[in-house]
C-alpha cells in the first residue's frame, strides 16, 4: 500500500483547470519531487495534499485512507502532513486566534504553561 497516492486529480480555480488528471504514488520513506515551470501547479498540488485546497476531481489517499475526494475533505490539522512555506503563512481556514493557538492543541500542560 502506498503512503501517499493521488488518483486522477484535477485542480481548478474559478472554473479554470490548473492541473488535469495527475496520478502518482509515494511509498513510505521514499522521496518525491515536483518539477515544472512557474505557474504549472506544483504548489497547488502540495496545498491539496496538505489539505489547504480541495481537489476538483479525483482522490488523495494517505495510508489507504481517503482524505480528499468526492464528498470528503479532511482538514489539514487532521492529516499529519507538514509543509514548509517559502515565506511565513497562516492556516487560511483558521481565525487569527486559532492560528496562534494551533501549536498548543497537542501540547501537555507543562508545555502550555511554559509558552
Amino acid at each position: 500500500m502506498s503512503h501517499l497516492q493521488l488518483v486522477d486529480i484535477d485542480l481548478a480555480y474559478a472554473g479554470n483547470r490548473v492541473v488535469r488528471g495527475l496520478s502518482f504514488k509515494l511509498e513510505q520513506g521514499s522521496i518525491g519531487c515536483l518539477l515544472g515551470p512557474s505557474g504549472c501547479g506544483k504548489t497547488t498540488v502540495l496545498r491539496c495534499i496538505a489539505g489547504f485546497e480541495p481537489v476538483s476531481a479525483g482522490e488523495i489517499l494517505l495510508d489507504g485512507v481517503l482524505v480528499s475526494g468526492k464528498g470528503r475533505h479532511l482538514p489539514p490539522e487532521q492529516r499529519r502532513i507538514g509543509m514548509v512555506f517559502q515565506d511565513y503563512a497562516l492556516f487560511p481556514h483558521l481565525t487569527v486566534a486559532e492560528n496562534i493557538a494551533f501549536g498548543l492543541r497537542h501540547a501537555n500542560r507543562e508545555q502550555k504553561q511554559a509558552r
